[in-house]
């Protein structure tokens, strides 16, 4: 394990000013004047807040008039509110499952914590109504899990890994997301963001090495690829953007600079491949450099051979990694238009599946490119090396 000296503490406060300086300015900038985070679009839904079912009073079944089926479960229960003005108040609320609900969902029982809210029945009357589960505590404890775990096998670097791992959430939801929705150019600013998480990333983790920039340069080629890939594909595709009702929803979020949502395809596309030829850049970046240092006397054209022999192990696992997280994300589509679509060829002409397609093979092409330019980085660094010398 090597040790952090005083260069690399220097290196770590500068990013972490930098990062600073990015996350801060990028919001301030991004949300200037702009009232559309935390809108509430309908405007007349209360906030929903925390409390704990402390006491179920009845569970009563609605039968419909007409068939004589069950369309609704109505289960009443008493339940303390945990948090805001009215922390500690104990009221009166009714959980509604209809037909669907039931089978999928059990109704609430005593002890779980649920989000409730203020609206009115079918009467006009006030009335407390449960809007779900509360599944925030569990998600952060296995948050939480994975931190801890990061931490004990990496120590030092582990502690490192997290902070680049928060860093680009922030980047992503304090810059990027505020800037889509500000109708900023999205182009742009998913190339800002990823560069800036390739900088932060590597420079945190790996230190300011020819390894690192090596691996920055694979990255970049490999995301280059992948993002010029999309750029050409969105023309010959004729995509729209228009994959679902989210997308509708989205192209009226701001009416004065309505979103981009063929840009918005690249942003996505240019996230998901960068994670996946960061790591693959990384990979052979490390592994040439540990083998340069056992063996000296490597010479350009062995190292290129090397670094080609490790990208195809790599090649499989990884391309298979970027398919299958598209296809397990989207399975619940997959199986819909497997159901009612007979061809092929027609479930590929669809607009959502077309992107999601395009999604994996795009960012698999550019791990492919991530591997020869890896490579190519770091021999061609060695061979400054030893000229200097």
């Amino acid at each position: 394990m090597g040790k952090v000296t005083k260069r690399d503490w220097i290196l770590y406060m500068i990013v972490l000013l930098f990062s600073a300086v990015f996350l801060i300015g990028g919001w301030k900038m991004t949300t200037a004047g702009s009232k559309l985070l935390g809108q509430n679009v309908n405007g007349s839904i209360a906030p929903a807040v925390k409390a704990e079912i402390v006491e179920v009073l009845s569970k009563n079944e609605i039968f419909s008039q007409y068939t004589g089926t069950v369309t609704e479960l109505r289960t009443v229960c008493y339940a303390v509110i945990s948090e805001g003005e009215d922390e500690g108040k104990r009221v009166l609320v009714t959980h509604v499952m209809d037909s669907t609900a039931m089978l999928t969902a059990e109704p609430f029982e005593e002890g779980d914590r649920v989000f409730i809210y203020e609206g009115e029945n079918e009467y006009g009357e006030a009335q407390w109504f449960v809007e779900g589960p509360v599944r925030s505590g569990w998600l952060l404890g296995l948050t939480a899990a994975f931190c801890v775990l990061v931490v004990l096998f990496g120590l030092g670097k582990g502690i490192r890994t997290i902070l680049s791992l928060i860093l680009t959430c922030l980047a992503i939801f304090c810059v990027l997301v505020p800037a889509i929705i500000g109708g900023f150019n999205i182009y742009l600013t998913a190339i800002i963001v990823c560069l800036y998480t390739v900088i932060v990333t590597l420079s945190l983790v790996s230190g300011c090495t020819f390894k690192s920039l090596a691996a920055a340069l694979g990255c970049a080629g490999g995301v280059g690829i992948a993002g010029l890939i999309t750029i050409v594909s969105e023309k010959y595709l004729r995509l729209t953007g228009l994959t679902d009702d989210d997308s509708m929803l989205l192209l009226f979020i701001n009416e004065d600079k309505p979103i981009d949502l063929k840009a918005l395809i690249f942003a996505g596309i240019l996230i998901g491949a960068l994670g996946a030829t960061m790591d693959v850049a990384m990979s052979i970046s490390s592994s040439l450099t540990e083998l340069i240092a056992n063996v000296p006397d490597m010479g350009f054209f062995r190292i290129i051979r090397s670094g080609f022999s490790i990208g195809r192990d790599i090649m499989g696992t990884m391309a298979n990694t970027l398919v299958l997280a598209y296809v397990g994300s989207g399975l619940h589509v997959t199986l819909l238009f497997m159901t009612y679509y007979e061809r092929l060829e027609d479930i590929l002409n669809v607009e959502l599946i077309a992107v999601e397609i395009l999604q994996a093979m795009a960012g698999s092409i550019g791990i492919l490119f991530t591997i020869p330019a890896s490579t190519l980085a770091v021999a061609g660094f060695r061979l400054l090396e030893r000229r200097k010398k």
